[in-house]
């Protein structure tokens, strides 16, 4: 019999369905997983923006701080309604997963100014329609859908 943590410690599966809470599926937890990592790696570049060097930049400083801060608050609150399965949480991850790769594409386009920095943009944009189609598949499949639908009572 499978169980899982709660406040109260593991309890089996079924002591949580009778408590009206849905089971995560792994996929959702790999999900949460991958977000979290993401929002990992913007507030290290929150942090490292806080400490830039007097050079000059295409934008303001105060826009590497507030891109860095937004989505790093978007990735952990979005991972959060996921793994907690509120209601909110699938849309937050539907909608802010493909606004995300485009703001980050419209960086790359529009910011970088060196042939250095252009070098690995076919394998960067496989990595982001790969990232964008594995974030769509989990949460369009139906143990996904369920696990939401089901936390929303």
């Amino acid at each position: 019999m499978a169980a899982r943590r709660s406040a109260a410690g593991w309890v089996p599966d079924s002591a949580a369905a009778a408590a009206g809470r849905a089971r995560r599926p792994a996929l959702v937890t790999w999900l949460c997983v991958g977000v979290i990592t993401l929002a990992g790696v913007q507030a290290a570049g929150l942090l490292g923006s806080l400490q830039l060097p007097d050079l000059p930049y295409a934008v303001p400083r105060a826009y590497f701080i507030l891109r860095s801060g937004l989505w790093a608050t978007w990735g952990l609150t979005a991972a959060l309604g996921a793994f907690l399965g509120r209601p909110w949480g699938r849309p937050l991850l539907r909608v802010g997963g493909p606004v995300l790769a485009v703001w980050h594409w419209a960086d790359r386009l529009l910011l970088t100014q060196s042939e250095f920095g252009r070098l690995g943009t076919p394998l960067r944009a496989a990595a982001t329609l790969a990232g964008v189609g594995a974030l769509l598949w989990i949460l369009g499949r139906p143990e996904a859908r369920r696990y939401f639908e089901e936390n929303r009572r």
